[in-house]
């Protein structure tokens, strides 16, 4: 697609005064208007990528299709078609070349999958988030850091809007499960006990993309001192709060233990964010406090939650896993293979490094793994040069992290949402060093 850059500042014009700074917010060129009208269909795909609605079911090898699917395959065309005037923005190369590595591995294991049609699924799908990476990168390339930002705190708005009106009970907003389940059944009223969403899947699944979105806009809101993004940052957190996720929340613990033992940075600056985290967490609590009193369901939960049955669950899983991979311990059943028919252990393992082994051996699996861990040691590696790095190693950190307990890597919707955010973070932190640099040019 064809778009025009977004209008720049000559650098010879120096350091513009705060009262030039909003004269431009307010009055932008037109070339940054036509930049924002180039967007819309990125703004599309946001919408359908919040609610990915299934137009056709019955497909042969995808199964169903979604009007996701059918925007990133116009956007692939796109991609295709820049290639005539220029190569592909790839973002940071060693970002891509780690997702497309990623690829690579489920392209492989076809030669020796159980399943070749399950195989070619889930190749298909690593092959849509890869082309969800490399758009998004392109559409936001060029934009400046607040503008970026925005697109997060528009995501974030855009998922919540069903997730409320299904715990609501808006008619339209009913969970998406198999019209066999019974409304009277757990796994239906699972989706009303916790913040879940319709489409997404239960609050697992809704908590694993809001992961993404949350610690960006909390650290934006703060360290820019704008009370729009910092109200976003707080309904995002009170969101993953009420979706009652027991991994996603260690998760966060656990990574930000991990995160102050491999950094150094302003002890003063991170005591006062801190602070605002410990008061979004109180904030939470009296949310969830709320919920409890209001949802007779969401009683039940919690005292359902209480009891080791689920980790019991949870570890019987985890054994047979192991004695799957035990049957096939170098090559694997081949990716979105459920091991010698036990659909238990399709995506459902509770453990995404684990299902990376049991899908692709050993080697390959720990391959996979490792590759995953390298996208935290990138931005790790890049902090030095631009703080929000940082920020985007952490949220990684956190995912991933969070992975350990679930296998929202494996859901169909959630690779492709993890790539496209992925993507995302990857021109944060792009226009946050064209930034910082041409400030350090016009400082001299």
């Amino acid at each position: 697609m064809n778009r025009m850059p977004e209008a720049r500042l000559p650098v010879s014009q120096g350091v513009l005064d705060a009262g030039q700074r909003a004269s431009l917010d307010a009055a932008p060129s037109a070339k940054t208007r036509r930049a924002t009208g180039a967007r819309i269909f990125l703004s599309l795909v946001l919408v359908s990528a919040a609610m990915p609605v299934t137009v056709a079911q019955g497909v042969p090898i995808v199964n169903s299709i979604r009007i996701l699917d059918i925007l990133l395959l116009f956007a692939a065309l796109t991609l295709v078609l820049d290639l005539a005037y220029r190569p592909l923005e790839l973002g940071y190369r060693q970002v891509f070349w780690i997702l497309a590595l990623l690829v690579l591995v489920s392209l492989v294991s076809v030669v020796w999958s159980q399943d070749r049609t399950a195989t070619v699924r889930a190749l298909t799908i690593s092959l849509e988030g890869l082309v969800g990476y490399l758009f998004v990168v392109r559409e936001l390339d060029g934009l400046s850091p607040r503008r970026v930002v925005a697109y997060f705190e528009r995501f974030l708005y855009l998922l919540l809007i069903p997730a409320v009106f299904l715990l609501l009970r808006v008619p339209g907003f009913e969970p998406a499960v198999d019209p066999d389940v019974s409304r009277t059944s757990g796994e239906y009223l699972r989706y009303f006990t916790r913040l879940s969403h319709p489409i997404l899947g239960s609050s697992n699944n809704l908590a694993a993309v809001l992961v993404l979105l949350v610690p960006v806009l909390v650290y934006w809101g703060h360290v820019r001192k704008d009370r729009r993004i910092s109200i976003a940052g707080l309904v995002g957190a009170i969101a993953i709060i009420l979706t009652l996720s027991r991994g996603t929340l260690l998760a966060f613990v656990v990574a930000a233990a991990v995160y102050a033992m491999v950094t150094a940075g302003s002890r003063g600056r991170r005591l006062a964010l801190g602070r605002k985290i410990v008061l979004i967490a109180a904030i939470g609590g009296v949310a969830l406090a709320s919920v409890y009193a209001f949802n007779p369901a969401t009683r039940e939960l919690l005292a359902t939650r209480l009891s080791l049955r689920n980790f019991e669950l949870r570890l019987q899983l985890l054994t047979d896993a192991w004695s799957k991979i035990e049957s096939h311990p170098v090559l694997g059943y081949g990716a979105g293979v459920a091991p010698q028919g036990d659909l238990a252990l399709g995506e459902e393992v509770h453990n995404a490094f684990l299902q990376q082994v049991l899908y692709y051996g050993i080697p390959l699996g720990f391959a996979a793994c490792v590759l995953l861990c390298a996208l935290v040691g990138f931005f790790i590696a890049k902090r030095r040069k631009t703080a929000i790095a940082g920020v985007a190693a952490f949220t990684l950190m956190v995912e991933l992290v969070s992975f350990l307990f679930q296998s929202s890597f494996e859901g169909t919707i959630h690779r492709v949402l993890f790539y496209m955010l992925v993507g995302a973070l990857v021109a944060l932190v792009r226009s946050s060093e064209v930034e910082r640099g041409a400030g350090k040019v016009a400082a001299s």
